[in-house]
Parts: structure tokens; sequence; C-alpha cells
């Protein structure tokens, strides 16, 4: 019981269980009625060690992924920071009460009526996605407009357009 453990303990999925069985191994070796009693100890500690570690990477990964903002799940008027890396832009949410990059203006789903213009040239599409009113509040900001896809070298029906404003200041208010 107490290898047992200590093998799960090990192993990042299992390490709950290896604490727990390390529990088992540790009474079944009281009193010296079984060997393994300082096999069950490391165990535990490894276990609990193990459990805590992967709690906290589980923790950073689900904070950070629900920060990450994408085409397939922008909003209009939602601000971010903007971050290129390798040519790749990732966008992350932020308060637009707080200083922020950039702020969404528009969302679109590419179907076989706009594949073609959103492939000849996606910000200038921007200004059909983007709702008349909220166009009318952009006057200062047009030449601003950016616009991102999840893949802008193979567009396909279903992808999705996020138009967004990104003026060379930090932005301490929503635009719309």
């Amino acid at each position: 019981m107490s290898i047992a453990a200590l093998v799960l303990s090990f192993l990042c999925c299992f390490a709950p269980l290896g604490f727990v069985l390390g529990f088992v191994g540790l009474r079944r070796t009281k009193g010296g009625q079984r060997k393994g009693r300082g096999l069950a100890i490391a165990a535990i500690v490894i276990g609990l060690i193990m459990t805590i570690v992967v709690g906290a990477i589980a923790a950073a990964i689900f904070i950070f992924a629900d920060s990450l903002v994408t085409p397939g799940n922008a909003k209009v008027g939602q601000c971010v920071n903007v971050s290129e890396e390798d040519g790749s832009v990732i966008l992350y949410k932020k308060e637009c009460s707080e200083d922020h990059d950039a702020e969404i203006v528009g969302v679109a789903e590419v179907t076989d009526e706009n594949l073609e213009q959103i492939e000849d040239q996606m910000a200038g599409y921007c200004a059909t996605v983007i709702d008349p009113d909220d166009f009318a509040k952009l006057a200062e900001h047009l030449t601003d407009i950016n616009a991102i896809i999840e893949d802008p070298n193979d567009v396909e029906v279903g992808d999705h357009l996020l138009c967004y404003v990104e003026p060379g200041d930090k932005l301490s208010e929503p635009i719309l």
C-alpha cells in the first residue's frame, strides 16, 4: 500500500489519491505491524505538495484562459490590452475604467457572402460590421481601427472577425 501511495503521489493527476493512500499505508504500518512506514510518510508529503502544485497550475491556467479575448468570444464594448508576439495579436480583458489599449467595436462571423470581402481587407470590412450609432462615436478613431481573425492566412466560413480601436495613447474610459 505504501509503495502504491508513493508512486501515485508522483503522478500529477493521481497525487491526491497517493496522498490518501499514504494515510492508509501509515495506518497499516502502525506499531511495526508491516514495513513501509517511511514510504507512507513520503507519499503523504509528496502527494500533498503535488496536489497543491497541480491545483495552483490549474487555477493559473483557468484565470489566464478566462482573461483572453478571442474573435470567437469577443463582445462589442469590451476593453482590452493588446500584445503582439511573433506576428500574432493577443487580447486580454481589461476593465474599461482602468487604463487599457483598445476597445472592441465590431464582431462578425464569416459567411459565404462576406468571405471574399474579409479576405481582401479585414479592417476595411469593419466599417460594415460596426453599428451605425457606434460608428458616429468613432469619428476621431477611424484610422485606429484594426481587425483580427482566427487564422488570417486561411479564412474560412464560420471564422469570426474582431474589429477593435487601438489609438496611440492609453484609454481610461470606454469609447462606445
